[in-house]
């Protein structure tokens, strides 16, 4: 039985994930800060992972019971929808910063060599991250942690060449969900669907690309 790890898996896109992997018969593990305020289906086994903390994440390691196919990382946190350029709050800073740059990175190194040959680690970025495609100031501590992101993953995908993990940035679209808001074109079902085929083709999507949920290849 193919085994999935989905981290930040307790609403939106990280639920769907569940969700999906879960009805495809698919072993999941749901990695949550708090894992008994989310509803999961029955055969999910959940684990508490806070991203900010790392000893949550050594934790599960050494809980872990099987080799994963893959991981996902979905956890996230938006910070200010500032319109202007200014500085962040220093505290919001922080925390956008360790949800969305450290929380992977540490993932990363602690769980790849725990990946079966031909598993993939995904970390769900954003186009927003995109320094080739930055159009405005908006949000701008979240993008600055979305492009730190990708270069995690870019630095990552060469660390585990020849041997580890397939290792991609997905950017999941628009998607109608508490981060995206209400009027987001995309679902999460088929923004999940379409990232899902990414994740498993490892001849089209070759580690350490930055792909959207149409299988698009993002600028850096």
């Amino acid at each position: 039985m193919k085994t999935v790890l989905v981290v930040g898996a307790s609403r939106g896109l990280g639920l769907e994930f569940v969700r999906q992997y879960a009805a495809a018969g698919w072993r999941v593990l749901a990695g949550l800060r708090h894992p008994a305020s989310t509803e999961l289906p029955a055969a999910v086994t959940s684990y508490a992972i806070d991203v900010c903390k790392l000893a949550s994440i050594e934790a599960v390691l050494e809980a872990l019971q099987h080799e994963l196919d893959h991981l996902v990382v979905c956890a996230g946190a938006l910070g200010p929808r500032n319109q202007a350029f200014e500085t962040p709050d220093p505290e919001e800073f922080d925390q956008v910063m360790r949800t969305n740059v450290l929380g992977p990175i540490a993932l990363i190194e602690q769980f790849a060599p725990h990946i079966r040959p031909g598993g993939c680690i995904a970390v769900l970025t954003s186009r927003m991250g995109s320094i080739g495609d930055a159009e405005s100031p908006f949000a701008l501590l979240y993008r600055c942690s979305k492009a730190a992101a990708n270069m995690a993953v870019r630095c990552a995908a060469k660390a585990c060449a020849g041997g580890g993990p397939r290792i991609v940035a997905l950017h999941p679209g628009w998607v109608r969900t508490e981060m995206g808001g209400p009027d987001a074109p995309l679902l999460p079902p088929e923004s999940v669907t379409g990232m899902r085929r990414v994740i498993d083709d490892a001849e089209a999507f070759p580690s350490g690309g930055f792909y959207n949920y149409l299988g698009e290849t993002v600028p850096w």
